[in-house]
């Protein structure tokens, strides 16, 4: 579950603007005897990098048209009024990172789902779309219980696969399993 708080910045320095904060946790998918996935706060974007999904997502999913930093009193309206289920829209159409492990004891193992490959990771399993709901529940605290490696303070590639020392790839030939680090499981407020 997430908590996104938006707000107004004025007589910054840059002039006005916005900002967000993410609080909560990946969500945990059970697939029961199948196996778990992880819908991750991150969208893997084209340069080959994860950047923030949520905080955009949200206000396009409930048609705000504006962006963070340009939102009107209608749109904070439009957010303290949004109520209900809806599909998960982003302006680009991609997804949050969905992930899940050969095995769950060792992170070394995590794999990127594409929602059209679920079938082939999961036999008989589609994926059919992503909703998000408003709702007035506390923010869950259940993902450390899951994946205990999940230490934020243990260095990444001590957790998730990297090159040796003195290997450097480009960005754009970085397999995901190279690019995540136990922050990109929580929002920006949890970590």
């Amino acid at each position: 579950m997430m908590e996104i708080s938006y707000s107004k910045i004025t007589h910054s320095l840059i002039g006005n603007g916005g900002a967000t904060r993410l609080y909560g946790e990946a969500l945990i998918f059970d697939l029961g005897d199948k196996g778990t996935v992880y819908i991750l706060p991150v969208q893997h974007d084209p340069n080959n990098s994860l950047t923030q999904v949520y905080e955009t997502g949200v206000l396009t999913s409930l048609g705000v048209k504006n962006s963070i930093g340009s939102l009107s009193e209608a749109d904070f309206a439009a957010l303290r009024d949004a109520s209900g289920r809806r599909p998960f829209k982003l302006k680009t159409g991609r997804l949050p990172v969905i992930v899940s492990f050969k095995n769950g004891s060792d992170p070394k193992t995590i794999f990127e789902i594409q929602p059209g490959d679920f079938g082939r990771y999961f036999p008989g399993v589609r994926f059919a779309g992503l909703d998000i709901e408003t709702t007035t529940d506390r923010i869950t605290h259940k993902l450390r219980d899951r994946l205990p490696w999940l230490d934020t303070t243990v260095a990444p590639g001590k957790i998730f696969p990297r090159d040796p020392p003195g290997v450097s790839r480009p960005r754009s030939e970085l397999p995901f399993s190279y690019m995540i680090t136990p922050a990109r499981f929580f929002g920006d407020g949890s970590r």
